[in-house]
């Protein structure tokens, strides 16, 4: 697997092959049809296969306060992209000087001159250059002038709508992990380290760790949910507490996670934790003792389903 970052360091073995364009966060069903035709393109043709996309959301640059936040993290939207079959990825770095390029520049600096692309392979959506100038139109009707065949994905359709990251950035966010799986093609998974926290779960019989996650990872809605965890080559069942500690009038918003059956340490270790189903919202007890019968509660009725 060849993974390059900048588009200052494009090899040979990048050039003269079939590009897949776009930022694929969450690598779901539709980005998957993407790669799908990408390797049918790539094989006919007897040529490589790179899926083109970049470090960061345009909007983060663009438009900060209205960039949505990630369904991957960068390393997650590699391995997926990966595991999907994709052996060539460019990360280009989404830079005011790549943001100004009109349409019509970027395919011929970038598309035409630097990768000398024989087929780009895109969505039905697809959008680029400044502005978002550019659409699939302007590319049919220019593929010829820069010597690339296109081939356009339709959405892939799934409960009556198109897959799309917008749709399931909303799903996660209402905490309906369960469609979000349906969508992704996979469970929903929230990566980060573990790190000191106060003890309270390991005061009250039920030790947690404590996640602490990208900045701009998408975080699903408060309340309690049935996760697995690998660690050490192991899956552990478990619960995962996300919101706000109200009980003890804790109003910072954490990520705690217990493993069910692993007594080690784990701080300083990086977590992936897949979401199965959300069990309930954030509640408000009136004593810890309230609480960890709750919790004993939540995790009898996840250790009913998880069987």
């Amino acid at each position: 697997m060849e993974v390059v970052h900048g588009l200052k360091n494009v090899p040979q073995s990048f050039k003269g092959g079939a590009i897949a364009i776009g930022f694929f966060d969450g690598v779901h069903w539709g980005h998957r049809a993407i790669f799908d035709r990408l390797l049918d393109v790539s094989r006919n043709a007897g040529i490589s296969g790179i899926a083109f996309t970049f470090d960061r959301h345009p909007a983060e640059l663009l438009a900060p306060e209205a960039a949505p936040p990630y369904i991957t993290t960068l390393p997650q939207r590699i391995e997926l992209i990966r595991e999907a079959g994709v052996e060539r990825i460019l990360i280009a770095e989404f830079e005011p000087d790549l943001a100004l390029l009109t349409p019509h520049e970027f395919l011929r600096k970038i598309v035409s001159q630097l990768l000398s692309a024989k087929y780009v392979v895109v969505g039905s959506n697809f959008r680029f250059g400044r502005n978002r100038e550019g659409d699939i139109r302007y590319l049919s009707s220019v593929a010829t002038e820069f010597g690339f065949e296109l081939s356009v994905v339709p959405s892939v359709i799934i409960d009556g709508a198109p897959v799309s990251s917008t749709r399931i950035r909303l799903i996660i966010s209402r905490g309906d992990v369960e469609l979000a799986s349906k969508l992704l093609g996979r469970w929903f998974v929230l990566r980060g380290t573990v790190v000191p926290g106060d003890r309270i779960g390991r005061t009250i019989g039920f030790p947690t760790a404590n996640i602490q996650t990208e900045p701009r990872q998408l975080i699903p809605a408060h309340g309690v949910y049935t996760v697995q965890t690998r660690i050490d080559g192991s899956v552990y069942n478990g619960l995962c507490y996300i919101g706000r500690r109200p009980t003890f009038r804790d109003t910072r918003e954490t990520v705690e996670v217990h493993v069910m059956g692993y007594s080690g340490d784990l701080y300083g270790h990086v977590l992936d934790v897949a979401f199965l189903r959300r069990l309930r919202g954030e509640m408000v007890f009136k004593s810890a003792d309230e609480l960890a019968e709750q919790i004993r509660k939540d995790m009898q009725r996840a250790m009913s389903e998880l069987k």
